[in-house]
């Protein structure tokens, strides 16, 4: 069953639903919940691997972060995806890892296909999507395409060269390069070169990539416009200091598990800049080690360098491509966020299963009593979070066919199954204030902002308990969207200085 989920997991689509993530998740969480059931009834064991104990000190901190968590609801959906997904290393042995190898291998020749498909599509047809002619294959994004082939490529070239198939291996640095996305294609350079310097055969599949990548970074910085990524490099700086500001004020256990989403506005200001805002909050810090560290304090950070630290130790006697794939995926956590990507974060598991622990599954109840209830638990969070986003979409649909009765019915039923989505019900809140039922948009956009700290929300709160004759209240609200730096912030100071007379 697990193997099957390197297969399912990145290729996973739900066009009935708004969160790529989601039916991944979902696909991860059943699989361990039947794994691990079955382990309870004497039909399975888990792995004894010299990497357990640094497993489960990492997800009890993460575990002990949620009392730190402003928010439970976010912070306990973050935690059944990570969780689910790293207890997947307990159940992989020596002959389900081969067997995953082989399902992951299929999966990335097919995901990069996909790749490969688009951008031959949008070059003939002139094709266009909301990432400017970068592909994303069966992902959702160019960004989590990259993430995924850059951190599975060592895996597929081992692959390969076990099956005897090594021209292969240029298929996912063909199809990597088209995502354009600078932080991952620049991540390569130094994992090809591990291949190329590390390796005899230098100038044959995969080592003779290392000096072509370098000829493609080199050409590109003379032929490409550098000063447009400029904004980019900007916004990621802006974003890493936000969360060293959050965790400078929350040092033990961060602000719990998941908590940037709902704290990224409340630090932004600390952190100088010279530029507007896009929007004013974040749930992505993009540098995976920052964001731990920001989400369970320096316990947490600590927790996970002892893992890498230790899994690099390992892996560098016992298997030099699962080495280079752990190399591949600390690279990409630098400037992405692998550790929030469900097809990314999976392949973590299955690379730490190479460090030569138990080579079989052992019987024990204790381990498989604490995985099955963890399991239960995550999926029975993801399973209401995943029926919550699909009511989102209908309701974004109806709203959009004109149908405002559908939509609010399907955002209130979202609402009740998962409230984790500031969005659809800032959505419902909008609603209201168009239909002058400023007492039910007072209330969603105050659901909203428990959610996730948005400049515009509180704008538009403000602006709803203007109409419903609150002025103290509106005058509040509005001097909360300035302090977030509202885009907005201009018209607000005059409505203020207006009222305050």
């Amino acid at each position: 069953m697990i193997p099957l989920l390197f297969l399912l997991v990145p290729l996973a689509v739900n066009p009935w639903g708004l969160d790529p993530y989601l039916i991944k998740n979902l696909l991860v969480c059943l699989t361990l919940c039947y794994i691990s059931l079955k382990t309870l009834y004497g039909a399975g064991g888990t792995r004894r691997g010299h990497l357990s104990v640094q497993i489960s000190v990492f997800l009890a901190i993460i575990f002990l972060s949620l009392a730190a968590s402003s928010n439970l609801s976010v912070s306990a959906l973050k935690l059944a995806g990570t969780a689910s997904i790293l207890l997947l290393y307990f159940f992989i042995d020596d002959s389900g890892r081969e067997k995953a190898l082989d399902f992951t291998a299929y999966a990335i020749i097919i995901v990069c296909a996909a790749a490969i498909g688009q951008k031959s599509a949008f070059l003939m047809f002139s094709f266009t999507t909301g990432f400017a002619g970068r592909v994303s294959s069966t992902l959702g994004n160019p960004n989590f395409l990259s993430s995924y082939l850059l951190i599975s490529f060592p895996l597929f070239i081992y692959w390969a060269k076990k099956k005897n198939k090594q021209y292969l291996t240029a298929l996912p640095y063909i199809a990597i390069l088209p995502s354009e996305t600078a932080g991952s294609i620049l991540a390569l350079l130094p994992v090809l070169a591990l291949f190329f310097f590390g390796k005899k055969n230098k100038f044959s599949l995969p080592g003779i990539l290392f000096p072509a990548h370098l000829l493609v970074i080199i050409v590109a910085i003379f032929a490409t416009d550098i000063s447009s990524k400029q904004m980019s490099v900007k916004e990621r700086f802006f974003k890493w200091k936000v969360g060293v500001e959050i965790l400078k004020k929350q040092p033990v256990l961060g602000a719990g598990w998941g908590g940037v989403k709902s704290n990224f506005a409340l630090y932004q200001n600390k952190v100088k800049r010279d530029w507007t805002l896009k929007s004013t909050s974040e749930s992505k810090i993009h540098n995976d080690y920052i964001q731990i560290a920001a989400e369970s304090g320096i316990a947490g950070a600590l927790a996970y360098a002892w893992l890498l630290i230790s899994a690099l130790i390992l892996l560098r006697k016992k298997n030099f491509y699962a080495f280079a794939a752990l190399i591949a995926f600390m690279l990409d956590s630098i400037t992405n966020f692998p550790g929030e990507l469900p097809s990314s974060l999976m392949l973590l598991p299955l690379i730490l299963s190479f460090d030569g622990g138990d080579e079989k599954l052992k019987q024990g109840k204790a381990p498989g009593i604490v995985i099955a209830l963890i399991a239960v638990t995550s999926l029975f969070i993801i399973g209401k979070d995943f029926a919550a986003d699909i009511s989102r979409k209908k309701g974004y649909d109806s709203y959009a066919a004109g149908d405002f009765k559908k939509a609010e019915s399907s955002w209130l039923r979202a609402h009740r199954l998962s409230p984790t989505s500031g969005k659809s019900a800032y959505a419902l809140g909008m609603l209201y204030v168009n239909t002058k039922n400023y007492t039910g948009a007072i209330n969603k956009f105050l659901d909203s902002i428990r959610i996730r700290q948005y400049g515009e929300v509180y704008n538009n709160l403000g602006n709803a308990l203007y109409l419903s004759g609150n002025i103290p209240a509106a005058l509040k609200a509005w001097e909360k969207a300035v302090e977030l730096e509202c885009p907005e912030k201009e018209n607000i100071q005059k409505n203020i200085q207006l009222l305050g007379r």
